[in-house]
């Protein structure tokens, strides 16, 4: 007799039914194994309670209803149908097929079978247009509650709850509680895993219950993949701590006279920050803090402070962008507040290997102070004499791999300082995993004013127009973005190329430039300075200017087909206004086709202004909202099953989880799981 945890792990093939065909496609979905198939859960429960009688069904109604076929017809001509007559305990009704007929022939006169699906009446006749169809010799055999499957149509919902079945039936014969079932239910009074995967698969009760027993079942699982998460999270911890980080003290007089010399004065929310982070960098331990804060918060100010703190103990600093464009814009601005204490130099694009070499040489002897630049730099072989503080922009957008490698090739581990203007589900996660010092900033400089936002439709472009003329006379700049480079058949959506030609037609005497993604890194990086600079009035851009651009003098920004972006991109994007002097304006134009939904999240842009606000927001209405249904956008791909909702309804749970379990346990359990070592999962 195999053991109990084979038996779950082993493939699915030794399923009856399941043919390499079969096989191929559930691998499409993530199934491969019997647990992958049992742990997969439904997107749905559906109320299969039959109606009474035929006579109370409104054209569009969801019906169920059971009887048998009493003739079965073929149409003729080009395009035939399958038309099946069905009496059932209140009247007749009609199944239509058409088109696929040949897979639905099998039904004929004498069988039973119950139908669900949309109501068409034509008149008193009632009819099914390819309603999902189950054959059935006793009524008593069937479910009231079935659950439904996100299959993406690789295989049929009866097969895989055949298939479910089948698995169930081998998994449960030999069950024996595992030791995280009697913890789960000490700890939290949770089902067992058994339990767990009968409720998800095979509901019974009434649907109320069915459905309360579903999200009690779920949770089961989802505390089970959060808990080994949490645990490889944790053991990267123990990992990164293994190896001393450096002590940079300084002293108050020091901070003060860097404060006195900046041109502004720091905000609150910049100056706690700082405090924070002074004294996780103080300790030999190394420190791992992400800064989170909205988009003009001055995250920027606070990490130059802390690479201060790293140049004034004679160490070095190296800074990580996603992009070339934030990497000249940090090169500029590190410069001018550090450019007196050290040697700072940027790695981009156009950087010949000459210069690349140069500056290897100077890091090493240690005459440079700070670099600056892309991921790049990771693979090019640039080795530092004191790396103290290693600061990642745009956190999310590196992956681990590309993380550890800043660290594993010295003996002392640089503090590691991630900051994020978006704040993202990721970055949650990796919060509530406790893997790291999380400081936020909440607050702007007082220059900062709100961004007046307004949403129109296409067909007020005459007052958008306008108002942009507007603010161009006013001598201020404007940032024009469209969601695509090139034209498509879709005139609805603008894209950079054509809708320029359109913007000079109707600006003639202003400079106006286009900038996206295709363009070679140098030529963007002209453009953004030519813009800051004032030589260009308007910029029609992709989202490119996303992050890292910085013009004060820029304070309209117009946004076609907005409804195709995210509430957390658009709330970046009009970040690049307002940065200035002058209030910042941001005009968001929706297209004829947008749906009353993407308009709502558009006017919510209106009256909100705060990042976390927009996060939280979008988090409800672009995620299911509910434990039913397909997996949330935003959860990191190494999840298999939890959701946000899962963790931020479990929070207090997952505090709290205890990890007492073997080493020889938890590998099982994070190999039935699929969960890699931490180093492979991009976060």
């Amino acid at each position: 007799m195999r053991k109990y945890s084979d038996e779950i792990s082993q493939s699915i093939g030794s399923l009856k039914g399941v043919g390499e065909k079969t096989k191929s496609l559930l691998s499409e979905i993530g199934i491969t194994s019997l647990f992958d198939l049992l742990s997969y859960p439904p997107i749905d429960l559906i109320d299969k309670t039959e109606i009474d009688n035929i006579d109370d069904v409104n054209n569009g109604d969801s019906v169920v209803i059971s009887g048998e076929i009493i003739k079965a017809i073929k149409t003729k001509g080009y395009k035939p149908n399958y038309i099946l007559m069905i009496q059932s305990a209140s009247g007749i009704f009609y199944i239509r097929f058409i088109h696929k007929i040949i897979v639905f022939m099998n039904l004929q006169k004498g069988m039973s079978i119950r139908v669900s699906g949309t109501a068409i009446l034509k008149g008193k006749k009632l009819e099914f247009i390819h309603p999902e169809v189950e054959v059935f010799k006793d009524s008593s055999s069937l479910a009231n509650i079935i659950p439904k499957y996100s299959l993406r149509g690789r295989v049929s919902q009866s097969k895989i709850r055949k298939l479910i079945r089948q698995a169930f039936s081998t998994f449960s014969k030999n069950y024996e509680f595992t030791c995280l079932d009697d913890y789960f239910n000490e700890e939290f009074n949770s089902m067992s895993l058994l339990k767990a995967l009968k409720k998800l698969h095979f509901p019974d009760g009434n649907y109320s219950d069915a459905i309360n027993e579903y999200i009690l079942a779920r949770q089961r699982l989802a505390f089970e993949e959060i808990y080994l998460h949490k645990h490889e999270f944790l053991k990267t911890i123990v990992k990164y701590n293994s190896k001393p980080s450096f002590e940079l003290k300084i002293n108050k007089e020091s901070m003060n006279s860097f404060y006195l010399s900046l041109p502004f004065q720091l905000t609150d929310g910049q100056l706690s920050a700082i405090d924070r982070i002074s004294i996780s960098i103080r300790d030999k331990a190394p420190s791992k803090v992400l800064i989170q804060g909205d988009v003009g918060c001055g995250k920027t100010l606070v990490a130059i402070l802390a690479c201060y703190q790293a140049l004034s103990n004679n160490h070095q600093c190296l800074v990580l962008v996603p992009t070339e464009v934030l990497c000249s814009q940090h090169f500029i601005t590190f410069t001018e507040y550090l450019g007196k204490y050290g040697k700072i130099e940027m790695v981009s694009g156009k950087s010949t290997k000459a210069e690349k070499e140069s500056i290897k040489r100077e890091l090493y002897d240690g005459k440079i102070s700070i670099l600056i630049g892309t991921h790049a730099l990771l693979y090019g072989n640039y080795k530092f004499k004191s790396l103290a503080i290693v600061i990642i922009d745009e956190q999310h957008k590196f992956g681990v791999k590309q993380r550890e490698k800043i660290s594993s090739e010295y003996e002392k581990q640089p503090h590691l300082i991630y900051m994020s203007a978006t704040p993202i589900p990721r970055t949650l996660a990796l919060v509530l995993y406790e893997n790291m010092n999380y400081i936020t900033i909440s607050d702007k400089p007082s220059n900062r004013e709100i961004i007046k936002t307004t949403v129109y439709d296409d067909d007020s472009r005459k007052k958008i127009y306008d108002k942009v003329a507007e603010h161009l006379k006013d001598g201020m700049q404007v940032y024009w973005v469209c969601t695509r480079i090139e034209d498509t058949e879709d005139t609805d959506k603008q894209s950079v190329n054509v809708f320029s030609n359109t913007i000079k037609k109707i600006y003639p005497s202003y400079k106006i430039k286009i900038l996206h993604g295709k363009l070679f890194s140098e030529e963007k990086i002209r453009i953004i300075n030519d813009f800051r600079s004032g030589k260009i009035d308007i910029l029609v851009s992709t989202s490119v200017i996303e992050v890292g651009i910085d013009c004060p003098n820029a304070n309209c920004l117009v946004i076609e087909n907005a409804e195709l972006f995210g509430l957390a991109q658009l709330h970046q994007l009009r970040g690049r206004v307002g940065r200035g002097l002058v209030n910042g304006y941001c005009y968001l134009v929706h297209s004829r086709k947008a749906t009353s939904e993407s308009i709502e999240k558009l006017e919510y842009l209106e009256k909100h202004h705060s990042g976390f606000d927009v996060a939280e927001y979008d988090l409800k209405t672009r995620g299911t909202g509910t434990y039913l249904g397909s997996k949330q956008s935003g959860m990191p791909d190494n999840y298999r099953i939890s959701t946000i909702n899962d963790i931020m309804d479990n929070i207090s749970y997952i505090k709290n989880f205890k990890f007492e379990l073997s080493s020889a346990k938890i590998r099982e359990l994070k190999k039935r799981w699929k969960i890699k070592s931490i180093n492979e999962i991009q976060l």
